[in-house]
């Protein structure tokens, strides 16, 4: 038998004032930019520690629906640079995106023997203010600029 109180959620009856269900979650989520599938919402939930209980249900049929507490404007922010640091998800996903066309442009500002794959990731950590490691630099320039590669130190 499947387990569907995996979490050992416990059913508010009162105070529901500061949670919200999981259609309203997902969309005060989207607004603020943090993308999550549907399905996948209470582990994300219980990953960043965000407090989680069961509704009233709603006839007598299926489960008690999953609320879920409003955040604070901090655990958002949080949320978001955890999400930046990880390229499996929309947001970091960007953010690779951003580092390589930083890259490109890094190196094509360049002067000869001039930079190094580390200097360009230094540059690119200091200017997006997102970890970038000699390797991404590598990768990218043997992919979009093999054929200038000897312009760098």
């Amino acid at each position: 038998m499947r387990n569907t109180n995996p979490f050992n959620l416990k059913v508010l009856t009162e105070n529901l004032t500061d949670y919200l269900n999981t259609d309203e979650f997902l969309f005060f989520l989207k607004k603020n930019k943090i993308v999550v599938r549907k399905d996948n919402l209470p582990r994300f939930a219980n990953f960043h520690n965000i407090k989680m209980a069961k509704g009233i249900r709603e006839g007598s049929g299926g489960t008690a629906p999953t609320i879920f507490k409003i955040p604070k404007r901090e655990k958002l922010e949080e949320i978001k640079y955890a999400m930046s640091l990880s390229n499996n998800n929309v947001l970091g996903k960007e953010n690779v995106k951003k580092k390589e066309n930083k890259i490109l442009e890094i190196f094509d500002k360049a002067e000869s023997k001039k930079e190094s794959k580390s200097s360009i990731a230094d540059k690119v950590t200091k200017s997006l203010k997102l970890p970038c490691n000699r390797k991404l630099v590598r990768r990218v320039l043997n992919e979009k600029r093999s054929s200038r590669l000897s312009k760098l130190l």
